[in-house]
This record gives C-alpha cells, sequence and structure tokens, in this order.
C-alpha cells in the first residue's frame, strides 16, 4: 500500500489523537444531570452518544484485531447488539461514561498505531456493509469521533472541525450525494476552491455556496445552513439524511 495517499490511515492517526484529547475534555466536564440531557441526535441523551463513540471505538479494536490475527471478528454480531450495547450503558452516571469513553478510545488509538503496515488492506467484516478493507477504520473513527463530538451540544461546531477532515469528508459526501437517488439538484461550491459539485438530476438547481464546513455540517444535517447563500435565492433545497 502506499501511505502518501491522503486518506492513508496513518495520515488520520496524529489528528485522530487531537480529536479525541478534544472530546474527552468536553465530556470530562458534563455533570450527572448534564448525561441525562437531550443531544442533538433525536431521542438520544449525551449518555447515548457517549456510549456509542465508546462501542464504536470497540467494534473498531475488533476489526483491527481480525485483520492483524487472521480470526473472523464481525465489527457487531448485528444491529440489534450494536443498538442494546447503547441503551444498557447510556444510563451510568457521568465518570462512568466518560472513564468507558477514555479506555475504549485509548485502546483503539494504541492498536491502530501498531497496527502492522502490510495489514490495512486486509478485508473485514463491516456491519451492514459486509467485507471492506480494514484501513477505513482509522477515517470512520475520525469521522464518529467529530461528528459526535458536535452532537453532544457541548460547542463544538463544524467550524471546529479539522480541515482535513472537512475536505476528504465534504468529497465523500458529495460523491455519496451523486449516487443517491434522493439527492436534489443543486450546484455545491466551497469558498475554499470554489469547484462546483452538481448533484441530483442533471446536476441543474440552485448553487449553494459557504464555508466547506458550513457546507458539511449543512449536508450532514448537524447545521440549518443558515451560514450558505443560495442562487438564485430562495429556500435550501432538502438533502437526504446522512448516515453517520
Amino acid at each position: 500500500m502506499a501511505h502518501h495517499e491522503k486518506d492513508s490511515p496513518t495520515t488520520y492517526l496524529p489528528l485522530l489523537r487531537t480529536s479525541v484529547d478534544r472530546l474527552l475534555k468536553s465530556a470530562s466536564a458534563l455533570s450527572d444531570e448534564d448525561v441525562r440531557a437531550a443531544s442533538l441526535l433525536p431521542g438520544w441523551t449525551r449518555g447515548h452518544v457517549l456510549t456509542h463513540l465508546a462501542r464504536s471505538a470497540d467494534s473498531r479494536t475488533r476489526l483491527l484485531t481480525a485483520a492483524r490475527t487472521g480470526r473472523d471478528l464481525p465489527q457487531y454480531a448485528d444491529a440489534d447488539e450494536r443498538n442494546r450495547e447503547i441503551e444498557e450503558g447510556a444510563a451510568r452516571p457521568a465518570d462512568a461514561l466518560v472513564e468507558d469513553l477514555e479506555t475504549s478510545l485509548r485502546r483503539f488509538l494504541t492498536t491502530a498505531d501498531g497496527h502492522p503496515q502490510d495489514a490495512w488492506e486486509v478485508p473485514v467484516r463491516w456491519l451492514g456493509d459486509g467485507r471492506r478493507p480494514v484501513r477505513g477504520a482509522v477515517g470512520s473513527m475520525l469521522r464518529e469521533v467529530e461528528v459526535h463530538h458536535t452532537d453532544l451540544a457541548t460547542g463544538h461546531r463544524p467550524v471546529d472541525w479539522p480541515d482535513f477532515f472537512v475536505a476528504l469528508e465534504l468529497e465523500t459526501t458529495v460523491q455519496n450525494l451523486r449516487d443517491s437517488p434522493e439527492a436534489p439538484a443543486m450546484v455545491l461550491r466551497a469558498d475554499e476552491d470554489q469547484v462546483l459539485h452538481r448533484v441530483g438530476a442533471g446536476g441543474h438547481g440552485p448553487r449553494v455556496s459557504g464555508p466547506a464546513a458550513e457546507l458539511l455540517g449543512w449536508l450532514t444535517g448537524r447545521t440549518d445552513g443558515r451560514a450558505l447563500a443560495v442562487e438564485p435565492s430562495g429556500a435550501l433545497p432538502e438533502v437526504p439524511v446522512w448516515r453517520s
């Protein structure tokens, strides 16, 4: 594998370490009352978000272990198990939630750091996606940490997401919209590069522009898009629900 690739796991790891530190700082400031309060995700408290992040880290540690050892370890047994673990863990006290989160994230970072360079392309069993190379574990963990940090509603906004992450994730999100029959016709343009991204039927439709982080925040449902400009002026198009 060529490790100079922009989405190489080794490129993501330093960013992920910083993101983890920022997340843990926010989480550590939460009281027992705070973790019972609503997150930005419908039906989920902050306790649900913190538990989901911990189990997400564990699931990716499992995938790395599978790739390294040759054992057949799925990311999760099934979606029901994943959801049950989140529900069962969500009501714990704040200190238990944070300790679990820190342990799981640090274990993942340590495992990823020591992963053999020749084992990043080994296919493993991802939930819902079948077999894909394990190399996606690090970049997807960064996505989980950054986006769900925002979902904690502690002040971490899309404009706080790392520029490198925003650029790559916007590229991926635009490509997914191009592949989606539900995507509205529109033209997206980030201020940073001025490149026109046409999505939806025929690629015609309003032009939506603004900072890349604000575009990504809107496309992922994390902001209402009020920082974006629409030409011709009017309401923002309705975008399909983003899958994290």
